[in-house]
């Protein structure tokens, strides 16, 4: 039976539509994961700085087990001393597996760790450290890699990231002094926090969930914090964003709300900000800008011995 005539035209339309493109096709994943070739020479480099700052790390974590002071518990102490060693192994292995020569030099980082002499400081920069090793990471982890050097790269960020979390809550809990650019302002403690928020992982473009985990938690903990401040200054300005930083925050737990979750965590901490510099104008304050601090997170450049 012969086939019924279509619309005229119609016949042309489906052969032009079942015309293979020219030129070779690649799969869209393939497309996606494309990326720029880097000498091995340079990944060396790289994974030799690293290893000389976690030895630096194996240093600073024997320095606070002699002195055994209130900062940090037994167990902490020993899983930052392990995360530190283990990362030395295996940044050595993978700079042989790239046929390189491990670095055998330490840092100083151990020394300016000791010389601080509030407890809640040492916690504070050992927490900056780990921060330093991460966002060298997230640029190790932008190139080619082989899957083996891919995995343990990716654990080696996700272990310095809980450390970075277990440091500052434990340097919060210990009442430490703000960072130095931070030092002397109003509502210096409030800033600090924010901006480790603002310019933290969760919200770069190597963005984990468990990073999008831990930015729910600490925020949640900064609100809290925030809240104590805003009822003790009676700003209704104040009030009014930290209500609206907990609306958005209900629905910011990625656990429940998956990536929408993102969104609302955002809408949170820019409502949080809000509040403070309602706060920062209630006692006739400038206003809190975190891109004025922005060269004290963006630390890719600074050299691991100078950090402070």
């Amino acid at each position: 039976m012969p086939r019924p005539l279509g619309k005229k035209g119609e016949t042309r339309k489906r052969k032009e539509q079942t015309v293979p493109p020219a030129g070779p096709q690649l799969a869209p994943d393939l497309r996606r994961d494309r990326r720029t070739p880097v000498p091995d020479e340079e990944i060396v480099t790289r994974l030799n700085e690293l290893l000389e700052a976690e030895r630096a790390g194996v240093e600073a974590a024997a320095v606070l087990q002699r002195e055994h002071r209130k900062g940090v518990t037994d167990t902490e102490l020993k899983k930052f001393a392990e995360d530190e060693a283990t990362a030395c192994a295996g940044l050595r292995q993978t700079i042989l597996r790239y046929a390189g020569q491990p670095s055998d030099r330490t840092g100083e980082f151990a020394q300016k760790v000791a010389a601080l002499k509030h407890e809640g400081e040492r916690l504070t920069l050992l927490a900056r450290g780990q921060a330093w090793v991460v966002k060298r990471l997230d640029v190790l982890l932008g190139m080619p890699l082989d899957v083996e050097t891919q995995a343990f790269l990716t654990e080696m960020r996700e272990e310095h990231l809980e450390n970075i979390d277990a440091c500052n809550r434990r340097a919060e809990d210990l009442s430490a002094p703000p960072s130095l650019p931070y030092r002397d302002l109003p509502f210096a403690a409030l800033r600090e926090a924010h901006d480790r928020m603002y310019f933290g992982s969760w919200r770069s473009p190597e963005a984990t969930p468990r990073d999008h985990e831990r930015a729910y938690y600490q925020l949640g903990r900064y609100l809290g914090v925030l809240a104590e401040e805003v009822q003790r200054a009676r700003s209704l300005e104040a009030r009014s964003y930290l209500t609206k930083a907990r609306a958005a925050y209900t629905t910011a737990n990625p656990e429940t709300y998956g990536e929408a979750a993102l969104r609302s965590l955002d809408n949170a901490l820019s409502y949080a900000h809000t509040a403070l510099n309602a706060l920062l104008r209630h006692y006739r304050a400038p206003n809190h800008d975190p891109r004025d601090f922005e060269s004290f997170y963006d630390v890719v450049a600074v050299p691991f011995q100078d950090l402070a």
